[in-house]
Order: C-alpha cells, then structure tokens, then sequence
C-alpha cells in the first residue's frame, strides 16, 4: 500500500505545482463575479443568437416553400362566371313540358 500513497502523493505534488493556489487579495471576490457575469452574459448572447438563427431559417424556409408553391396555385381553375350566368346561358327548351289547359300528366296524379 505504501508504493500507491507515494505514487498519489509525487502526483499531489506535481499537481500542485502546475496548479498554485491564486494569492488572496482584495480583489479575488470581485474579479471572481465579473468573470461570472461575463460568462452568464455569453451564455444570454449564445442562446439570443440562436433563437434569432432559428427565426431567420424558418422565415427562408417559409420562402422557399412558397416559391415552390406558388406556380401550383397559380394554376388552380378559375372560374369567370357566376352560377347565375350558367343558368342564365343554359338552353332548357327540350327539357319543360307544357301542357295545354293545364292537364296534369298521369304519373303526378
């Protein structure tokens, strides 16, 4: 057991040694929340930045889709008169029967 805690310990020392403790001033708590802030601020950036990224791909994709779009739509049937026209127009001369002093055909009896 003694080889192990002797390894951990030369690795504490090394590790020491790359990392030292800052030296406490004054100024540690304050440069310690404007690095804080500083981030949070980065963090507020980065998620404004995507939202706005993720409105613009949606407002070109609403484009795109529509341009693909459109040609179909333009090609829908459109009618140039009314239903009152197309009766109006229509012929119904062979279709009304009329009959003489006002008899009543046999099937309406």
């Amino acid at each position: 057991m003694d080889y192990f805690e002797s390894k951990l310990a030369a690795l504490w020392m090394r590790y020491r040694e790359a990392c030292p403790d800052p030296e406490p001033s004054p100024e540690f708590m304050p440069e310690l929340w404007k690095r804080i802030e500083a981030r949070r601020q980065a963090t507020l950036n980065v998620l404004f930045r995507r939202w706005v990224e993720v409105c613009v791909f949606t407002a070109v994709l609403a484009l795109v889709v529509t341009t693909l779009m459109a040609p179909r739509w333009q090609r829908m049937p459109v009618y140039q008169s009314t239903y009152l026209d197309v009766l109006t127009a229509a012929d119904f001369s062979d279709e009304v029967v009329v009959l003489p002093g006002g008899e009543v055909p046999g099937d309406l009896q």
